[in-house]
C-alpha cells in the first residue's frame, strides 16, 4: 500500500492534475453558458407568461438546481487540479477518486430527472395536440372561453431547458468518468 501511494505521487499526480484542470474548465464553461442561456430564456418567457406557466414548466426551471451544483463541481475539479499542480498537495488516490464519483452520481441523477421531465413535457404536449382538431393548431391569441389546452412559447422553452440541462449533466458524467479512468489507470502504472 505504501509503494502504491509513492507510485501515485511521483509519477501520476501531474497527469491527473492536468486532466482535472482541463476537463474542469471545459465542464464549468459549457455548463455556465447553458445555465445563462436557460435562465435568460426562462426569465423572458416566464416574465411574459407570468402566472400562466404550467407546473411542469416551472418544475423544469427549478430543475436547474442540480446543473448549478454540477457547474460548481466542475469548478471544484479545476481547483483540485490547480492545487495538485501548484502546491503539490497530494490527496490519496482513493480520496480523489471518491470526490470524482460524486460528480458521476450527481450528473447521473440530474440526467435521469431531466429525462423523466422530458417525458412529462412531451406527454403534456401530446395530450394537448390530441385534444385539438387533427388538422393542425391555430396560432392566435387566447380568447375567453377558449379551450384549456394551449401550447405557448413557454412549452418550447421548457423543453429546450430540459434538453440543455440533459446535455450539461451528461457532459459532467463523461468528464467525471474520464477522470476516474485516469486515476484508476495511474494507480495501475499504465500510461494514459
Amino acid at each position: 500500500m505504501v509503494g502504491e501511494s509513492a507510485n501515485w505521487h511521483e509519477e501520476n499526480t501531474g497527469r491527473v492534475a492536468d486532466a482535472l484542470v482541463k476537463l474542469g474548465q471545459i465542464g464549468f464553461w459549457v455548463q455556465l453558458v447553458f445555465l445563462i442561456i436557460v435562465v435568460v430564456l426562462g426569465g423572458v418567457v416566464l416574465g411574459v407568461v407570468g402566472g400562466g406557466a404550467g407546473v411542469g414548466n416551472v418544475l423544469s426551471f427549478l430543475g436547474l438546481i442540480l446543473p448549478a451544483f454540477t457547474t460548481f463541481w466542475c469548478w471544484h475539479y479545476l481547483s483540485m487540479g490547480r492545487k495538485l499542480k501548484e502546491t503539490g498537495d497530494d490527496p490519496s488516490a482513493a480520496r480523489l477518486q471518491s470526490r470524482v464519483w460524486i460528480g458521476v452520481w450527481v450528473g447521473t441523477i440530474g440526467a435521469v430527472l431531466t429525462i423523466v421531465s422530458l417525458f412529462g413535457a412531451a406527454f403534456a404536449l401530446l395530450v394537448t395536440m390530441l385534444a385539438n382538431p387533427q388538422v393542425g393548431l391555430q396560432i392566435s391569441a387566447a380568447e375567453t372561453g377558449a379551450s384549456p389546452y394551449t401550447i405557448s412559447a413557454v412549452d418550447a422553452v421548457s423543453i429546450m431547458t430540459l434538453l440543455m440541462t440533459l446535455t450539461a449533466e451528461l457532459l459532467v458524467v463523461a468528464i467525471s468518468l474520464r477522470i476516474v479512468f485516469l486515476i484508476s489507470r495511474s494507480l495501475g502504472g499504465n500510461d494514459v
